[in-house]
């Protein structure tokens, strides 16, 4: 996804559903491991699904796709020659559903998407155990949080979180269903971000451009 995204440190990914917006996210997240020096497992928040779901999503869709199959199931775990290298999960979805997990080094369960609060507490602890170096970040989507807690709230949190891993140089992708909102919404998150990376589905392809700071032309993922 680098035609898109460049050497953009904190990048906002916005589309609908089934327009190939999950899988720049994903992608985009595994490339900027890649970039790391002593390649750190990346960290990903998931709001929309368990920990193991996550994992499975991201070694599908980290992934390079046929154009015209952007977010189809695609077989293999390559994330360009490397291998996909499976993320540290920030869970915010299994302690919802009513059970009690324990953290461990592979997951570390927020309480609800709702709270806000708590998802920020075990990030950070997931950047403290990784000590020194870069090591990617990853938000899947910031819809559910917006469908838990008022915008104001949300953008706060993505501020902070956005500013705290940048300040350490870590890159930060994140994800947001633009169906999901209207258009204030979403454009609030605009500036927090270095870049913003549109994506959509039209009649023939799924397609992707930069626009935010300087628009580009659309072109097939």
């Amino acid at each position: 996804m680098n035609f898109l995204v460049g050497d953009a440190e904190s990048v906002l990914v916005a589309g609908p559903v089934l327009s190939g917006r999950r899988r720049v996210v994903h992608r985009t997240l595994c490339e900027r491991s890649e970039r790391s020096e002593r390649s750190e497992r990346p960290i990903l928040i998931s709001t929309r699904q368990p920990a193991a779901g996550a994992r499975s999503e991201h070694r599908r869709l980290a992934v390079p796709a046929a154009a015209t199959d952007v977010d189809a199931d695609v077989s293999g775990t390559e994330c360009g020659d490397g291998g996909a290298v499976e993320p540290v999960v920030v869970d915010c979805v299994t302690s919802a559903l009513g059970r009690s997990p324990t953290d461990d080094a592979e997951t570390r369960y927020a309480q609800h998407p709702s709270n806000l609060t708590s998802i920020g507490t075990k990030f950070t602890e997931c950047l403290e155990a990784h000590g020194d170096g870069s090591v990617a970040v990853g938000v899947d989507t910031i819809s559910p949080l917006l469908a838990y807690a008022d915008a104001a709230s949300v953008f706060r949190f993505v501020h902070i979180l956005v500013q705290k891993a940048t300040a350490a140089d870590h890159p930060v992708v994140v994800g947001i269903d633009t169906g999901a909102h209207d258009d204030q919404t979403v454009e609030q998150f605009v500036p927090i971000f270095e870049q913003v990376v549109e994506t959509r589905h039209t009649d023939e392809q799924r397609e992707g451009r930069v626009r935010y700071p300087s628009p580009s032309e659309w072109r097939p993922l």
